[in-house]
C-alpha cells in the first residue's frame, strides 16, 4: 500500500527561534522524518518504508495495507528525534517537543522548557517526574503540595482525595479491557457452547462493584465503549446461569468439568486485584459446575510467556489502547495472524480474519464501521474469550495547576500548562 504524500507541516506563524528544529538545532524536515521511520523499521516498530520526495513531503509505502496508519503514527514512540541522535543512539535523547531533557537518573527525570519549540515556548520553566516508593507516599506528597500531578492513583486511594478542596480528580472510563482468556486449542474450550456458558456464568456487575469500587463498566464487546466503532446495540452478555447450565449440557457436560485458571499477583490499572478477581471468577464458574483451580504463577514474565505459548486453560488478561483506532484491539486480539504474540486465546476463524482485513484496508470510515459491526457480531457468536469490564482511569492534580491536557489514552500534555501563584 502506498501513501502518496504525507506533508511535514510548517507552523502557521513563525514561532520564536528557528522553526522546525530539534533541540540540538538539527532540521525537522522530510529527511528527518525518513530517518526516524527507517530507524523504527529496523526495530520492527514500523511496517513500511519512507522516502523523501520534497523538502517537506514524504512518501510512505507499507508492507501491507492499513487504514490505521495515521493512528499508528500518533503513538508516543513515533515522536520525532534528532537525526543526529539516531546516528549516535547511546547519547542523550534529543527530541522536538516543548521540553528538553536536563537530567535522567533512577527515580527522577528533569525537563527544562524549550524556548525554541516550534509551537511556542511553554509557560512552565521545568517539570520533574519522580518515582515514589508507594501509593501511600504518593497521595501524602500530593496532599502536602510536594507533587502537583499524578495519574498513578489506584482505586483503593481515591477516598483519600475525594472532597479535598485543593485537589481536582479527573475520571474517565479507560480505553482498556479486562477479559477471561480461554485457550481455544484446549478441550473442551474448542466448543463455543462451552465458552458461551462461561460468559453467562460470570457476574460482571459484581466484579465492578467488588474489585473496582464501582469505578468502571461491565464489558459487552471486545472494544471499549469510548472507542469509535463500538456497537452499542450489543447486549448479549448477561448473567444467566440457567442458560449456562443448558449450554454445558448440550456440549456434553451436564455435570460440568474440572479446569485450571492461571493468575499472577501483578496489579495493572484495569486489574488492581488480580488474585481476588481470579477467586471471584472461580466462584462464579463453580455455580454452573465448572470446577476451576486457581494456579498462581510466580512472575509476570512467566505468566505472559505461558499465555503466549498457549500453556494454560483459562487466564486473566487485558489490553490497553495505544491508539484511537479499533484495529489496535480487534486485529491484535482476534486475528489468527496474531497467534503466538497477542492472540493468546489462539482463536482461528477465516471469516473473522476476512472481516478484520476488510476493516484494515477500508478507504473510508463507513466501510470500516460496517466491517467492525460485523466483527463484533461474529465475536458475540464465537466468544473466543469473555469480556469482563473496562476500568476507570484517574488523574489527580492540585487546583493551582491549569491548562493540563488529558488525552483519551491517558497521555498528559504539559505544553499549555501553568501554575497559579
Amino acid at each position: 500500500m502506498s501513501v502518496p504524500a504525507v506533508r511535514v507541516p510548517r507552523a502557521s506563524s513563525p514561532p520564536p527561534g528557528p522553526p522546525w528544529t530539534a533541540d540540538d538545532g538539527a532540521a525537522l524536515d522530510a529527511e528527518a522524518v525518513v530517518a526516524n521511520l527507517e530507524s523504527l523499521r529496523r526495530t520492527r516498530a514500523f511496517p513500511g518504508r519512507a522516502s523523501r520526495i520534497g523538502p517537506h513531503v514524504v512518501s510512505i509505502t507499507l508492507d501491507k495495507p492499513s487504514a490505521a496508519l495515521l493512528a499508528t503514527l500518533s503513538q508516543p514512540f513515533f515522536a520525532l528525534q534528532s537525526p543526529r541522535r539516531l546516528a549516535a543512539p547511546d547519547g542523550r535523547p534529543v527530541g522536538t517537543g516543548p521540553f528538553r531533557l536536563a537530567e535522567a537518573k533512577p527515580g527522577l527525570v528533569q525537563l527544562l522548557a524549550n524556548p525554541d519549540y516550534w509551537g511556542g515556548a511553554p509557560r512552565l520553566r521545568a517539570i520533574s517526574f519522580r518515582r515514589l516508593a508507594s501509593e501511600e507516599k504518593l497521595v501524602q506528597s500530593l496532599l502536602a503540595g510536594e507533587l502537583d500531578v499524578t495519574s498513578a492513583v489506584g482505586q483503593d486511594r481515591l477516598r483519600e482525595l475525594h472532597g479535598r478542596p485543593e485537589i481536582t480528580l479527573d475520571s474517565q472510563t479507560g480505553l482498556n479491557l479486562a477479559f477471561l482468556s480461554i485457550n481455544n486449542d484446549r478441550p473442551p474450550f474448542g466448543d463455543r457452547r462451552v465458552r458461551q456458558a462461561l460468559a453467562r456464568a460470570i457476574d460482571r456487575d459484581r466484579l465492578v462493584r467488588h474489585l473496582l469500587g464501582g469505578h468502571g463498566k461491565p464489558a459487552q464487546n471486545p472494544l471499549p465503549p469510548a472507542l469509535w466503532g463500538y456497537d452499542s446495540r450489543t447486549r448479549d452478555l448477561v448473567l444467566d446461569r440457567s442458560a449456562a447450565r443448558r449450554l454445558l449440557a448440550q456440549a456434553g457436560f451436564p455435570e460440568g468439568f474440572e479446569t485450571t485458571l492461571m493468575a499472577v499477583d501483578a496489579p495493572r490499572p484495569y486489574m488492581p486485584h488480580p488474585l481476588r478477581l481470579a477467586a471471584e471468577i472461580r466462584d462464579d464458574l463453580r455455580e454452573v459446575g465448572v470446577r476451576a483451580v486457581v494456579r498462581e504463577v510466580p512472575t509476570w514474565a512467566e505468566y505472559v510467556g505461558r499465555a503466549t505459548r498457549g500453556d494454560y486453560d483459562l487466564a486473566l488478561l487485558g489490553w490497553q489502547a495505544d491508539t484511537l483506532d479499533p484495529n489496535d484491539f480487534l486485529s491484535v486480539l482476534l486475528d489468527s495472524g496474531s497467534i503466538g504474540t497477542t492472540n493468546r486465546s489462539r482463536y482461528r476463524n477465516p471469516a473473522m480474519d476476512a472481516l478484520l482485513k476488510r476493516a484494515r484496508m477500508g478507504s473510508d470510515l463507513e466501510t470500516r464501521l460496517a466491517a467492525y459491526r460485523e466483527v463484533q457480531a461474529l465475536f458475540q457468536k464465537d466468544l473466543p474469550w469473555v469480556p469482563l469490564y473496562h476500568g476507570s482511569v484517574f488523574t489527580a492534580y492540585r487546583r493551582v495547576v491549569r491548562g493540563l491536557s488529558i488525552g483519551p489514552t491517558g497521555v498528559l500534555r504539559y505544553d499549555k500548562t501553568w501554575k497559579l501563584p
